[in-house]
């Protein structure tokens, strides 16, 4: 029954159960035998570009015929194209991986994927097969890599580059690549419009798109990059996660509006899950799937031809009669837009039915961030099901951490975060999958990096985007704000930002220590060299790399404390800048650079290079953090800084307060958390090594009271107001007063998840040791607290499978603990300050 119906899949949504996974590529030089094909007449779009400027209609076709000149034992597939691409073979869907080739650095590299088609391929002499592919401007003519402002998009026209490698039977082998004289190309098919901010517009009335009559194409010369074949990153459908709706209702009246408010939905029918749906034209109907993620609906329907659905995702409901002042964009029931920026034609998905009695369809050029989904139709729709299927580069495969307490909050917390990672780790580690950004924003990428590793097997994933990285790396040695390049935080002046640049140390740091990975270090070295040199020779002095961070710091972001960027605290009424937040500013890069440079002499000590280059640059760093901003009683010279919770946690994660001075430091920061009620008010950086250097400075309590807080700001704050992933803001959304600040809101951020690390690493007690990473040492020093109820925390490291597990009986704490083979462990027991070490097996203690 199982193949039966995995049979029907494959007909109904069009993929062969012989494609699988990429392989091996063939030899480089097999490019030499093709060139990139585009659509002579394809639509360009010119102009001066908005933010919300579609790009050009249509979807791109190529196809080709190769008639076997002898009898075929293998065949092999390798392309790559300026835009998403799909790959079909004798009109069969070739391969796992969705979204190809994703998303790079526009102009220097493009990823190629390689397949063996032999099982799809007619192999006999004289036997011919059909080669197809169909392009659409996603990561290339798309308004996710062109700034607002310019004249058309970066990319112009999608293209496509392939080469088929035929091995006969004989063992002689023969290339057929792209060209213009034996490919054939043209807009056509039943894909009227995608990108990925876009959605996607789809005809079924149409024929597919190979089946269309096709004219000789032209050369394509806008990319002049490298192709590079892919080994991580690419991205999948998580079948395994599939979704089911919670809740389904339908609404076609609003009754309460009024001038200040939309009113609410009068809910017309509900339906049950597996239920038939009926949905008429003016209707609404309003799918709930309970969990917010990176995902595509897949739908099984029917309707009259040249019906047309329109299905509009959205991350939550607006409520409270809709009410304007808690910004709200409808009634009460409906599906709340606003926060995407750009909802009114994009970020959708229109469907035109062919009028069969069975259609089936899902999106595969686009994706969205959604937990609801509003569906309204031009006649008729009866919906037999529905599922919303996750889009990610962690595949099931790569998730290799699993960890849970008594406390089902904090699982509800964990959860949150695994759900921020899969849905934002998708080609590049972006900011959120919903609106118009999805970019790789590198503050977020390194304050969440160590956080993911234990999620999920993420080494092959940061070797692409550290490429990425270094592809958007500028001359000085300056890292951007985000990579590979896009519509924000890669123009000239949006590198060297603090805490975003710092990203090109700490990713490969922490890959390398999780992973035991040298060859991430070899690969970035001499790009981290580059940085650290521009930062050693600026001191990451703010106003002496102006030139490149536009006289503009993203800082502590979205902080509840002074001096903060994004809610304008670091300028005056005339938004000048104050010179207190120009120093603070300062603080923080310097702050970054002893960091940094620790890092950098770990790496070089483990790879054999000069580490006491570093060693010095750690020193010099320290003494100038010291002597520029601190007096020798451990004050900050700018009496703000002395307020805020950021500047000592950077203090004392960077050892520059000893004795006497630390620990006043330590008590101040102490009456600041009590004075805000027990609440953080750390912002992306500070949150980053909140939990951790409270912990290493004596303040667990502190830690575990900020972890169960509830108050606004905290982390059970969303949790308790329904959040099923991370979000962007603290205070995204409030039960008292509605949606936070419109213009920049999103429910599916990840950094703020970098709480679970603590989790792993000081409730569970599974940290590796830098000085033998890979976890073949392994620091285990658990410290539970009773609020968790109990732990089980089952991590597949580098070095094998370790387990952490706790529970109390009365009064009476028992730990087991796994340390596999080939690993030791130093174990520090709760209360005790002495240290055991432990080989390699299973052990029970009890306290």
């Amino acid at each position: 029954m199982k193949r039966i119906y995995l049979s029907l899949l494959a007909c109904c949504f069009g993929f062969s159960l012989s494609a699988q996974q990429h392989i091996a590529p063939l030899n480089e030089s097999a490019w030499n035998s093709s060139e990139w094909i585009s659509v002579k007449d394809a639509p360009v779009i010119t102009g001066k570009l908005k933010e919300d400027t579609r790009s050009a209609d249509g979807a791109s076709w190529f196809t080709a015929q190769i008639k076997n000149p002898q009898a075929v034992a293998k065949a092999i597939w390798m392309t790559t194209s300026l835009g998403v691409n799909e790959l079909y073979v004798n009109g069969q869907r070739v391969g796992k991986e969705i979204l190809r080739p994703g998303f790079s650095h526009f102009a220097k590299t493009k990823y190629s994927f390689t397949y063996d088609i032999t099982a799809l391929f007619h192999t006999k002499k004289g036997a011919k097969n059909a080669l197809a592919a169909q392009v659409t401007p996603g990561w290339w003519a798309d308004k996710v890599i062109t700034p607002t402002g310019l004249d058309g998009f970066l990319g112009k026209k999608c293209a496509f580059r392939g080469v088929v490698q035929l091995t006969f039977t004989d063992g002689s082998t023969q290339l057929y690549g792209t060209r213009t004289d034996t490919w054939k190309a043209g807009i056509a098919g039943r894909v009227k419009h995608a990108a990925i901010y876009d959605g996607e517009k789809y005809d079924a009335r149409e024929k597919i798109g190979y089946a269309a009559k096709l004219d000789r194409p032209e050369v394509n010369t806008e990319f002049k990059g490298i192709i590079k074949s892919i080994n991580g990153a690419e991205i999948y459908l998580r079948e395994d996660l599939s979704l089911q709706p919670q809740r389904s209702y339908i609404y076609n009246k609003v009754e309460g509006a009024t001038t200040d408010a939309h009113g609410k939905v009068l809910i017309d029918r509900e339906y049950q899950q597996g239920q038939t749906i009926v949905l008429h034209a003016g209707e609404h109907l309003v799918i709930d799937f309970g969990q917010n993620c990176a995902a595509v609906p897949r739908f099984e329907f029917y309707a009259a031809k040249g019906t047309t659905l329109t299905c509009r995702p959205g991350e939550l409901l607006n409520d409270g009669n809709g009410a304007k002042k808690r910004g709200m964009d409808g009634p009460e029931g409906s599906v709340h837009r606003r926060n995407l920026r750009i909802a009114d034609k994009s970020i959708r998905m229109d469907y035109i039915f062919a009028g069969l009695s069975s259609e089936q369809y899902q999106p595969r050029y686009t994706f969205f961030g959604y937990r609801f989904l509003d569906i309204t139709s031009t006649g008729d729709v009866t919906i037999n099901r529905i599922q919303s299927i996750p889009v990610s580069s962690i595949s099931q495969s790569m998730e290799i951490g699993q960890i849970s307490t008594g406390n089902a909050l904090v699982n509800r917390l964990i959860q949150n975060t695994l759900w921020g990672q899969r849905s934002n780790y998708l080609s590049v580690p972006t900011d959120c999958p919903q609106r118009n950004e999805r970019l790789g924003w590198t503050a977020d990428t390194q304050v969440f990096s160590e956080t993911g590793t234990y999620f999920a097997n993420t080494d092959r994933f940061f070797h692409k985007w550290t490429h990425d990285l270094r592809d958007t790396q500028n001359e000085q040695g300056g890292y951007p704000g985000v990579a590979p390049y896009g519509q924000n935080g890669s123009t000239s002046q949006e590198y060297m930002r603090v805490g975003w640049a710092d990203a090109g140390i700490i990713v490969p740091w922490t890959v390398w220590k999780q992973f035991a990975d040298r060859s991430i270090v070899d690969e970035n070295w001499e790009a981290m060299e580059r940085y650290m040199d521009h930062v050693n020779q600026t001191k990451y002095d703010h106003n002496a790399l102006k030139n490149e961070n536009g006289n503009f710091q993203w800082g502590d972001w979205l902080s509840y404390e002074p001096l903060e960027s994004c809610g304008g605290g670091a300028f005056n009424k005339d938004g000048v800048l104050m010179p207190e937040a120009l120093e603070y500013w300062c603080y923080l890069s310097a702050s970054y650079w002893a960091i940094d440079a620790a890092m950098m002499r770990d790496m070089a000590h483990a790879t054999g290079r000069d580490s006491k280059k570093y060693e010095q640059m750690v020193a010099d760093a320290r003494a100038y953090l010291k002597e520029r901003f601190l007096t020798p009683e451990g004050m900050f010279k700018i009496e703000i800084l002395n307020t805020m919770q950021t500047p000592a946690l950077f203090a004392l994660r960077n050892h520059l307060v000893e004795g006497e001075a630390r620990n006043k430091m330590i008590a101040r920061l102490r009456q600041n958390f009590e004075a805000h009620g027990g609440c953080l008010q750390t912002g992306f950086l500070g949150t980053s090594i909140l939990m951790k250097t409270l912990t290493d400075n004596g303040m667990i309590d502190v830690a575990y009271n900020l972890l169960f807080q509830h108050k606004n700001p905290s982390w059970l704050y969303s949790v308790d107001n329904g959040a099923t992933t991370i979000w962007e803001r603290w205070n995204s959304y409030m039960k008292e007063k509605g949606m936070g600040p419109k213009g920049m809101n999103s429910f599916n951020h990840y950094a703020y998840g970098c709480v679970c690390q603590w989790i792993w690493q000081t409730c569970a007690g599974i940290v590796a040791d830098p000085t033998q990473p890979g976890f073949k040492h392994i620091i285990m020093r658990p410290m539970p607290d009773r609020r968790l109820g109990h732990l089980d925390a089952s991590y597949q490291s580098a070095s094998g499978l370790i387990k952490s597990s706790w529970r109390y009986e009365g009064n009476q704490w028992i730990w087991t603990f796994t340390i596999p083979q080939g690993a030791t462990a130093s174990v520090t027991l709760p209360g005790d300050t002495t240290t055991t070490e432990y080989q390699a097996g299973t052990y029970i203690v009890k306290r």
